[in-house]
């Protein structure tokens, strides 16, 4: 009976358009994050936005059996366990970036909702800590351009450096490039079309374009 009731909810949201599947975080009780300590991306496109989601590693965050998951215009991403950090890149503009929490093969609440924008070839920091939140007032003037929605808060780039550095990439960051266009960030050489609006895979570029990426 449970596996039908799942089955049903999972066709009932995809007829609504929505991409949602099950919960696939483990918290850090279950699973530590073991990926490789940070290091920076360079985006697809210089063009594009890069943004780093990172958790600071606390007490009770590790005590976490299923970690929050994350989703950008009704599309999910990725979880976010204690300890851990994640990137996504965008295109240049505003997007309804949330998180859930999960309770076994479910999603419950939704623990934020931020209309995240970004700006084209520039790099964000986004902390997400429930139980240890930044003041952001710490930061002077700059505070005034930092986005916040509960406990996710966009941080300068000097003070996130200094928290992220030894956090691990748990699960691989993301390309976005909205609902209507997505390319795998490992697809080789694509560039924007100015005529279409939007980015050309590597099968309609000619061979001049394939070698310089241009």
């Amino acid at each position: 009976m449970r596996a039908i009731l799942v089955l049903l909810l999972a066709v009932s949201v995809t007829a609504c358009g929505i991409t949602v599947g099950l919960p696939r975080t483990p918290g850090a009780f279950i699973q530590a994050a073991g990926g490789n300590t940070f290091e920076p991306m360079d985006t697809l496109d210089p063009r594009n936005a890069m943004v780093y989601i990172y958790r600071p590693g606390t007490q009770w965050g590790y005590e976490e059996l299923q970690a929050p998951t994350f989703f950008i215009e009704q599309q999910q991403l990725f979880g976010l366990k204690s300890g851990a950090y994640t990137w996504l890149e965008l295109h240049a503009g505003q997007y309804e970036f949330y998180a859930r929490r999960p309770l076994s093969v479910l999603f419950l609440d939704t623990i934020l909702d931020i209309p995240l924008e970004v700006e084209g070839g520039k790099t964000y920091y986004l902390r997400y800590s429930e139980d240890d939140p930044v003041n952001l007032n710490m930061f002077g003037d700059l505070a005034d351009d930092l986005q916040e929605a509960g406990p996710l808060q966009q941080v300068p780039e000097g003070y996130a450096r200094q928290e992220i550095a030894n956090l691990r990439l748990d699960e691989p960051g993301v390309y976005y490039g909205g609902t209507t266009y997505e390319e795998p960030r490992w697809a080789p050489f694509y560039t924007y079309d100015p005529d279409r609006g939007q980015a050309r895979s590597a099968g309609e570029l000619n061979w001049w374009q394939r070698l310089t990426g241009r």
